[in-house]
């Protein structure tokens, strides 16, 4: 019976086996290898208590066998109780001081308890003995802990070529390879691992978040679910399943694993962090803010770190002086910090207290000579009092020094602030443009227009439909942000910004659909004016209040879409002189994925970009208002007065948001008024021939 038990064990079949070792318990009490057979059957399938108890039973019948023991020790460590695994192994030597597994079990043990020391003494002594695998392991995570790679992949790799079945070292083995950069070996050592011992949990967290950083956070939700039911990892499988939660979007089943992990460990600050920018991105930042209210209140020993995660919590949320407030605590008691004082001068420059801002990052660049953000807010106070050799001198400090990619642009740009101040534009341009190299663009094609898109317009008008949207419309660098800021500066409207910073996927983003030439009946119609109005209904837009939709990637073909299925819309384009445009552009940018980059095809695109917006006005047939930015915003109740007639309010007033886009950082201004441009005409004589074309003149 033995033998056809021990075949079924070889195949997997567990149950069947237990059931033959029970068997021939009942018919032997004493059967030995009956015992340690069924110990390794409910080792097997997770029961460590009563395997723990076989085992014992098998060692007491045949004490002077050291392989007992070392099982015992095994199970023992699998459940947590290092002193009962280390007595087991401490038992094993006083049998043969020489057996090499001892030593490496106790050498892993070490490393359990943070014994680094003690634990390669263990594996080295294994070593001594017999080239055992699991030694070689262990100083292969010594070594990794360490940061010596290369000495951790010899041991590792020698482990391996003579235990190429030991789950333990394949797990050892992806870990080198990840720490070496070689993800996809990592992938197949930890696939290894779990082949091996099915439900491994340190293979699962490390593949859960390999796959989570390789931008396959679904596949890595199972691995992290196993964790969930692996004693000892449940913390590491909630926050794992949050993370991959998070990577895919989820953020509301994020927030539940992260608040269920911090149920179970409330001091843990990465689970704190990460709950708090999701709810920050589901726009639940009151809900942040209460969390990390508790923890300043219950947990004194890391008030700082939390206050820190508030006040950037604060910042984001536009509330830069009460951002301020938690930093003030911070200098307060910590007064000779410079990181402090750096990072007050912030916010205290975000605030407005440029006086306060500027002696802060004075007194931080002292201490701090590589301190850049403290020196830029130097530099925008130079700038802000028309000091453009001060400016320059601080900037002149920084060459050469290391700064991030964020920090070079804005260098950039503020070195072209300086050269315009000085009247060097050849250099300006330079640098204005250096500022923009490289940065995501992905404007649209626009193509040139067909010669009888007349007639299609004059073909394709309908009765008024109740939501036709007043589009609004302008260039990079025509000030059409400032028109939109300041719509929404007024209650009465409703502006929609989202196309910004993406598409809604309707009529007015480039589609495939050719409204030129389909032919359309009613109940087509109306689909696509409910596919206009279900994301406004989702994003809660207030649909009584007159629409304005900001068309930033607008093209002229948008026309024929509006007069076909969204009759009466009305257009706002806002226009200036296009070398002006062109040069505030190539200044300052614009929006996301929009930067200037090459300047002939920046050029070559504004050209185009200004004969769609110029389109509306000479051939749209819709009813359009042409207005200047800075004239509107410079006298809102008279250059303005027409704007506001034509969105249906009695007045326009500019408000905080209107403030937001005219001033930049530091309070400098967001653009170069009009008519700056004059003092480019040299320098950049070839492109303002090339954008002014036959319209040399503004619309208005």
């Amino acid at each position: 019976m033995l033998k056809e038990t021990l075949e079924l064990h070889r195949q997997g079949r567990l149950e069947e086996a237990e059931t033959g070792y029970r068997a021939l318990l009942a018919d032997n009490p004493l059967d030995g290898e009956a015992l340690r057979l069924l110990g390794i059957v409910r080792r097997d399938r997770g029961d460590l208590v009563e395997s723990a108890s076989l085992i014992t039973r098998a060692h007491q019948l045949a004490p002077e066998q050291p392989g007992l023991l070392l099982m015992l020790g095994a199970i023992h460590s699998e459940s947590g109780d290092y002193r009962q695994a280390r007595e087991a192994y401490e038992r094993v030597l006083t049998l043969d001081p020489n057996i090499a597994g001892a030593h490496s079990s106790l050498g892993h043990l070490a490393l359990l308890t943070s014994e680094p020391k003690l634990a390669e003494q263990h594996f080295r002594t294994a070593l001594r003995a017999t080239e055992d695998p699991q030694a070689l392991t262990g100083l292969g995570m010594l070594a990794l802990d360490a940061e010596d790679v290369d000495t951790a992949m010899k041991h590792l790799t020698r482990a391996a070529d003579l235990a190429p079945n030991d789950p333990a070292v394949a797990f050892s083995l992806g870990r080198g390879f990840s720490k070496r950069g070689m993800l996809a070996f990592a992938e197949q050592s930890f696939q290894t691992a779990l082949r091996l011992r099915p439900g491994m949990p340190h293979a699962s967290n490390a593949l859960g978040q390999l796959l989570i950083n390789a931008n396959r956070a679904a596949e890595a939700e199972p691995h992290m679910r196993a964790l969930l039911h692996a004693r000892g990892f449940e913390l590491a499988g909630l926050l794992g399943l949050g993370d991959a939660f998070r990577a895919q979007g989820k953020l509301e089943e994020a927030v539940e694993q992260y608040r269920a992990a911090l149920e179970r460990r409330p001091d843990h600050e990465a689970g704190l962090q990460a709950l708090t920018w999701c709810l920050g991105r589901l726009g639940r930042r009151d809900e942040a803010l209460q969390l990390l209210d508790e923890r300043i209140a219950s947990q004194p020993v890391q008030e700082e770190r939390w206050r820190t995660e508030r006040a950037a919590l604060l910042a984001g949320m536009g509330r830069e002086k009460d951002a301020a407030a938690d930093w003030q605590v911070l200098r307060d008691r910590h007064p000779d910090n410079p990181v402090v004082a750096s990072q007050l001068a912030q916010l205290r420059e975000l605030g407005g207290d440029f006086d306060a801002a500027r002696a802060l990052a004075a007194e931080a660049l002292e201490k701090r000579p590589d301190d850049i953000d403290a020196a830029f807010i130097l530099v925008r106070a130079s700038l802000r009092d028309g000091d453009a050799a001060a400016a320059q001198a601080l900037l002149d400090g920084f060459s050469g020094k290391p700064v991030n990619e964020s920090q070079a642009r804005r260098g950039l740009h503020y070195q072209g602030r300086v050269f315009d101040a000085l009247g060097q534009y050849g250099e300006a341009v330079r640098h204005f443009a250096g500022a923009q190299q490289g940065m995501p663009m992905a404007l649209p094609t626009l193509e040139t227009l067909p010669v009888d898109y007349d007639r299609v317009l004059a073909d394709a008008e309908g009765a008024p439909w109740k939501h036709a949207p007043i589009l609004l419309v302008g260039t990079p660098g025509s000030g059409v942000e400032r028109i939109a800021a300041l719509l929404e500066d007024h209650g009465g409207l409703s502006v929609l910004s989202d196309r910004v910073a993406g598409v809604r996927n309707d009529g007015f983003d480039v589609r495939a659909f050719d409204h030129t030439h389909s032919e359309m009946h009613d109940a087509g119609i109306e689909a696509l004016r409910e596919e206009y109005l279900a994301p406004l209904r989702a994003a809660g837009v207030d649909l009584d209040k007159p629409l304005v939709d900001w068309i930033p990637r607008w093209d002229a073909r948008f026309l024929v879409f509006a007069r076909r299925f969204l009759p009466g819309t009305r257009v706002i384009v806002v226009d200036n002189d296009p070398r002006d445009a062109l040069l505030n552009w190539m200044a300052f940018g614009w929006l996301p994925l929009t930067a200037f980059g090459d300047i002939d095809r920046s050029v070559e695109w504004l050209e185009r970009a200004h004969q769609h917006a110029r389109f509306v006005v000479e051939h749209g047939g819709l009813p359009h208002l042409v207005v200047n930015a800075e004239k509107v915003l410079a006298d809102p109740a008279g250059a303005g007065a027409e704007l506001a007639r034509f969105v249906g309010v009695d007045a326009l007033t500019p408000g905080a948001r209107s403030a937001r886009v005219t001033h930049a950082i530091g309070g400098l201004p967001a653009r170069f008024d009009d008519g700056h441009c004059e003092r480019y005409a040299d320098t950049l004589a070839a492109a303002f021939a090339r954008v002014t074309g036959q319209a040399a003149t503004p619309l208005v």
